[in-house]
């Protein structure tokens, strides 16, 4: 039904229902005035009959001409009296004398219209009351009834009078016009677009639905005092004017704008607008319905594709590879700068759109080593139609161009083809170095004596080179395919591949020693390293290991221990040795002093001055001998390792040498910074710092003699330092004073022994001594001790 009918159909009812309205009113009234001087005149005289007669009559004239139907029933819904409209609408049987109206009535309105009787009769009148009711012919009627109560001269209800009429197809057009209503309502409300209503210079729209007000971010009521032009943006208000106002002439009965509008957060909002005017019967406008569309993503993929585009081309036109696309008819329609500079081409790539590539390609087939070739290729290509890649072409000059070739169809239609082109000069190059290095490699792999194996992640040899091959006794085809773990490591080993398959998943490397039975049963010692292996996705396909034959090694291993346990025996019995020499060559040297002092005491008067120096040598000569004994016995006593570490101050070390020591007058002992507490043997340290101190007192033959010790921190070693202003050592016996039995002053005091004791004391410590000396300047000794 369309809204002109709709509109039709509304103005009937209304004059309709206006109509019977009146009429109802007359009726009610001329009823009540009818029926109560009916019932004066019985009472009264017969005089009356001929006024009665009258006004029944006219009584009966309004029965039989009122539209609506009209009843008269008693007090309890029986009916005294209707007329023709009454029977039509209620299908009554005029046979039958008797009618209540109680009947008639729906069961489900039966106690509404209980409740309304006694209203009826209290108030004397009842309007504007619906009761459904169900006919003699069992159809079904919504009624509208406004009655009355009649009453008699003693003022006392007597009957009820009642206008019915029949609304149920009027109920019905209300209750589908409410439904369409809604469902309108409920488009306009739902539509992703914005509506609105408006009438032409009337501030305020009149209607508005959600998605306007979410879309600029007004409220429904704060859109009662503006119009939507009112958000438009400044630059699109001029183009709105002039659309409204040839709307508003006439001239158009719609228009449609993409405009922006401002929003209430200030924002913009791009939309589609479309403005229809809604004319009277006259042409003009009653109203104009405005829908607006949000388009501001669409504007602004739009505004992000123009620029995609334009970076596309800035893109295109400076790639790296050449980019030629020909229609059809082998025009040009677009090439790049590359291009230009491969084909040795000086205009412009805009310029050249247009131009005829079948002359421009006969004009630059020189460029290339076979020309007609060239030009018999390309004629074939484009033949056929099909995409061919990676396809190479060599140029006079060296250069060596990949050219890729699609075919572009619309619809099945060849529109032209793309071609590019590519320098792969280097490339090329590049390629044939990287073969040449990885036959290279190949080979080095093949032929090393390292072996090397690769397994999947199911530990299944899948690679071995010929070293590995040659290590196991093995073919190659009788290791590929095998797990090598169940038929190369001996038995108790077989545990320690498999936990190394399980670090390999996991990630990690490392190298662990391993035994094997090749081919021939015989066990084999190996040195391996793993590390997973993984694909150009960084995920562990399996793991690579590298093997190195040490049987040899670990049998020299062997032999070693056993040397060092010989070695070990020979240096304890030469300890042992050198004890006894020395207790047997001390006590003749003992005897001799002895003999000596009591030879010079017998004969002290008797002996010359000669014969006294004698006596001096030999006894100077006797404690030199035992100092070199003494010093002997200590070297020897020097073990390879130290044992029983524990801390030692060396800061109580020196206090204690500065004690036992004998310093002249003249000479001083300076520590300049704190020294550390080391773990070591507390003698071997004691004998270090002595044996240096005691070659500074021994050296020093300044007036004021000065020894100074210092330390300095690092993060593996103490530096050491003992420095003296003594005599100094010349450069070329910096070397030769650390061997044993070498001395620079042949005193008795020196032995030739000292220094060694000390670089042998300063190797059990791992670290190094060396010096920096002057002559007549003195002499600086470094030395490192590991903490």
């Amino acid at each position: 039904m369309s809204q002109k009918e709709i509109d039709i159909l509304k103005r009937a009812l209304y004059r309709e229902k206006e109509a019977r309205k009146q009429a109802e009113k007359i009726l009610e009234d001329k009823a009540t005035s009818l029926y109560n001087t009916s019932e004066e005149l019985k009472e009264s005289n017969l005089r009356l009959e001929s006024l009665l007669k009258i006004s029944n009559s006219e009584l009966k004239g309004v029965f039989e001409n009122i539209a609506d139907a009209y009843i008269i029933t008693d007090l309890w819904g029986n009916v005294i009296k209707m007329n023709g409209p009454a029977i039509k609408m209620l299908d009554f049987d005029m046979s039958n004398d008797k009618y209540s109206m109680m009947e008639l009535v729906d069961p489900l309105d039966i106690e509404k219209v209980n409740l309304a009787i006694p209203k009826l009769i209290s108030t004397g009148f009842l309007t504007d009351f619906r009761v459904n009711i169900i006919t003699k012919h069992g159809d079904k009627k919504l009624i509208h009834i406004n009655s009355s109560v009649i009453y008699n001269t003693n003022n006392s209800p007597k009957a009820i009078q009642c206008i019915v009429r029949d609304i149920t197809e009027e109920n019905r057009i209300k209750e589908l016009l409410e439904e369409q209503k809604n469902q309108l309502n409920i488009i306009i409300d739902n539509s992703p677009i914005g509506i609105s209503l408006s009438r032409e210079n009337e501030k305020g729209l009149l209607l508005v639905n959600n998605s306007l007000c979410n879309m600029l971010g007004y409220s429904s009521d704060e859109f009662n005092s503006m119009l939507v032009q009112d958000l438009t943006h400044p630059e699109d208000q001029e183009i709105s004017r002039l659309s409204r106002e040839k709307l508003y002439s006439g001239e158009i009965n719609s228009f449609n704008l993409e405009k922006r509008y401002l929003k209430k957060d200030g924002s913009i909002l791009w939309a589609k607008t479309k403005v229809t005017a809604v004319r009277n019967n006259e042409g003009k406008i009653n109203y104009q319905v405005a829908t607006v569309e949000d388009i501001t993503n669409e504007r602004l993929a739009k505004e992000r594709l123009i620029e995609s585009e334009d970076r596309l081309a800035k893109l295109i036109l400076n790639l790296d590879s050449a980019v030629l696309l020909e229609d059809e008819n082998r025009k040009l329609v677009l090439t790049n700068n590359k291009f230009c500079e491969l084909f040795y081409i000086d205009d412009d790539p805009e310029i050249l759109t247009g131009y005829d590539c079948i002359e421009a390609t006969n004009n630059k087939k020189i460029l290339f080593e076979n020309p007609d070739q060239f030009i018999k290729d390309i004629d074939t290509i484009i033949l056929n139609k099909e995409p061919v890649f990676g396809d190479e072409l060599r140029m006079k000059d060296g250069t060596i161009l990949e050219r890729n070739y699609i075919p572009i169809f619309n619809n099945n239609i060849y529109k032209g083809h793309l071609s590019t082109y590519r320098d792969v000069t280097l490339e090329r190059n590049y390629r044939e170095s990287i073969e040449a290095q990885r036959q290279k490699y190949s080979n080095i792999i093949a032929n090393m004596n390292l072996g090397l194996v690769e397994v999947d992640k199911n530990d299944r040899i899948v690679m071995v080179n010929q070293s590995f091959a040659k290590m196991t006794g093995y073919l190659e085809d009788e290791l590929i395919g095998k797990k090598g773990r169940d038929i190369l490591p001996v038995e108790q080993d077989k545990s320690i591949v498999k936990e190394k398959g399980l670090q390999r998943k996991k990630g990690e490397a490392d190298s662990f020693e391993l035994r094997i039975k090749n081919k021939s049963g015989k066990v084999k010692y190996w040195l391996a390293s793993g590390a997973p292996n993984y694909n150009l996705n960084g995920k562990i396909i399996g793991s690579i290991g590298v093997v190195l034959d040490i049987t040899e090694i670990k049998n020299l291993n062997i032999q070693k221990e056993q040397l060092l346990k010989k070695l070990e025996r020979s240096n304890n019995e030469l300890q042992e040795y050198a004890h006894i020499v020395s207790h047997d060559l001390k006590s003749p040297l003992r005897s001799i002093d002895a003999l000596v002092n009591w030879l010079k005491e017998d004969n002290l008067e008797k002996f010359d001055e000669n014969s006294l120096h004698n006596v001096k040598l030999i006894e100077a000569t006797l404690e030199k001998m035992e100092n070199l004994i003494t010093d002997i016995l200590n070297y020897s006593s020097l073990s390879t390792e130290l044992k029983e570490l524990k801390p030692v101050d060396l800061n109580v070390v020196l206090e204690d040498l500065s004690k036992l020591l004998y310093f002249p007058k003249h000479i001083k002992l300076n520590i300049l910074n704190k020294l550390p507490v080391i773990n070591g043997d507390q003698t071997k340290l004691q004998q270090l710092f002595q044996n240096l101190i005691s070659n500074a007192i021994r050296f020093i033959d300044k007036e004021q003699g000065l020894i100074e010790v210092d330390v300095k921190e690092t993060k593996l070693f103490y530096q050491f330092s003992v420095k003296d202003n003594g005599i100094g050592i010349e450069e070329k016996f910096h070397d030769k004073i650390f061997k044993i039995f070498h001395s620079l002053n042949k005193s008795k005091e020196s032995t030739g022994i000292g220094l060694s004791i000390v670089k042998k004391i300063i190797e059990l410590y791992k670290g190094e001594i060396w010096l920096e000396s002057r002559i007549g300047e003195g002499t600086t000794f470094f030395f490192t001790l590991k903490k």
